[in-house]
């Protein structure tokens, strides 16, 4: 099972940039079609489904993916852990569908948006054949890029073609559903023909108290930006909650792309500890890090600087959604802080197993933040923004508690704000100068973004090239051995 990282980071990487190239191409048009009315209904049918998929996938992407690292090269352990977390799954999916449908019938049968939940909700029982996270942990990368980019360009076409009008809207929730399932069932038949379950000696009790603090952790963004979402429905209606998840859609597309070297990492980091050393672990986790700061910063700060741009576009031209607008620019900075917590969380406390601690930690940046948004109701300061603010803030809180434990109690050595790593912070601010004085003298909206990013990634690369980076020098001379053995190839 020995597999190239910097082969399945390609083939993730190929995965999450048509994540982002054919959003940005439908989206627009879906937007425009739909109007703000309709898409504060569908954020709401997102957020619903969104928190009751905590608890019917119970955490099973991350605790799986780590487990099944550890056993992926003895088939029989392999076999045992697989089909004793699918029936945790299976049962958990169940049990959430029904509370779901109850839950719907009885606190917002008459909302606008209730059938546009009830619809959605299907995504949730679709949820039992998600079995994403065993091709991730067996690292088959090029099966999940092939199989996820050919469905999602289907789906995008489908999109394009039908979806012009407001009346459209049911056709677009539907097709949505049908395609999530499609997804799953592809992957979970490929699994199938890989693997055969075994239901003789199941393994419920020995998953189901740690996959508990999962729930929470593997959760925290999702649980936080729920809360935000609810607070604004209940406080300013579904439409603001929608502005609200127009900035957060946005900032999604740019964030699953740069934890892309987190994600496929994260299976040989846990293999790593497990069967090798802690030595080894902490080498490819340094590296880990200065790659993904240097893409992650630069991606945080130039998001900040087009915000205006990238909404007006994603409107279609129109001014319908400018409200969020600086949402998104608060957004671009919570993603450079998760960014962050994701390599404190997730490649450290996580791997460890101490989740349990780090549920906590997140529970207490939880409290935070409803009690900052009771704050904000309190003294008639509540916004979308300022929501948005107070969940930047409590995460902040979460991620110095998290670094504590790191340091005092997990011993890690590693200097995560160390300058060496926080240097790519310090070079991509000069995008804010650069981008100001662009954004007001270039009055063209798309003109005005495409000079923007030109001149930000041109004077990134010319200090990188300058101080001679090693991590960006290194990474071109792989990605100009792939050029040379691809044009060499094509020669022959």
């Amino acid at each position: 099972m020995s597999r190239s990282i910097s082969k399945n980071a390609f083939f993730k990487a190929v995965l999450n940039v048509s994540n982002i190239i054919l959003p940005i191409i439908v989206m627009p048009i879906v937007l425009s079609a739909i109007q703000d009315k309709l898409n504060g209904y569908m954020t709401m049918g997102e957020t619903w489904t969104a928190v009751f998929m905590i608890f019917a996938s119970f955490g099973v992407y991350q605790y799986g993916l780590r487990e099944v690292s550890k056993v992926r090269d003895d088939k029989d352990k392999l076999t045992k852990t697989i089909t004793s977390l699918f029936v945790i799954t299976t049962t958990t999916t169940a049990v959430t569908s029904i509370f779901y449908a109850i839950f719907l019938t009885i606190f917002h049968r008459n909302d606008a948006y209730f059938y546009t939940c009830m619809v959605m909700g299907l995504n949730i029982v679709f949820n039992m054949f998600n079995v994403e996270w065993i091709n991730e942990a067996l690292e088959n990368y090029d099966f999940i890029a092939l199989k996820t980019m050919i469905i999602k360009i289907i789906y995008n076409l489908l999109t394009i073609y039908f979806v012009k009008t407001q009346a459209d809207f049911l056709f677009y929730i539907y097709l949505t559903c049908g395609i999530n399932f499609i997804n799953n069932i592809s992957s979970f038949i490929y699994i199938k023909k890989m693997i055969h379950f075994d239901f003789s000696d199941l393994q419920i009790k020995k998953h189901i108290k740690p996959m508990f603090s999962v729930v929470i952790l593997a959760n925290t963004y999702i649980l936080y930006t729920w809360l935000d979402k609810n607070m604004l429905n209940s406080n300013l209606g579904s439409t603001e909650a929608g502005y609200y998840g127009v900035a957060q859609k946005i900032m999604s597309m740019i964030d699953i792309l740069m934890f892309t070297i987190v994600q496929v990492s994260m299976a040989r980091l846990s293999n790593y500890l497990e069967n090798h050393s802690k030595e080894v672990y902490l080498n490819l986790l340094n590296k880990v890090i200065k790659i993904y700061f240097l893409f992650l910063f630069p991606a945080s700060i130039g998001l900040l600087g087009v915000s205006k741009q990238v909404i007006i576009i994603m409107g279609k031209g129109t001014d319908i959604y400018l409200p969020a607008v600086p949402i998104l620019m608060v957004f671009s900075v919570y993603m450079l802080t998760i960014g962050i917590d994701r390599i404190i969380s997730d490649q450290i406390i996580y791997i460890f197993g101490r989740e349990k601690t780090d549920a906590k930690l997140v529970f207490i940046g939880g409290i935070l933040n409803l009690i900052l948004n009771a704050l904000l109701i309190f003294t008639n300061m509540f916004t979308p923004t300022k929501v948005i603010a107070t969940t930047l803030v409590s995460n902040l809180v979460v991620m110095a508690l998290e670094y504590r434990l790191v340091k005092n109690e997990l011993n890690i050595n590693i200097k995560l704000f160390a300058f060496e790593n926080f240097k790519y912070l310090c070079y991509s601010l000069i995008f804010i100068p650069i981008t100001f004085v662009i954004n007001n003298f270039i009055s063209g909206t798309i003109l005005s973004c495409i000079l923007d990013i030109l001149a930000c990634c041109s004077i990134y690369f010319i200090i990188l090239i300058a101080i001679r980076d090693k991590v960006f020098l290194g990474l071109l001379s792989i990605v100009f051995k792939k050029l040379k053995v691809l044009y060499n190839h094509r020669i022959i």
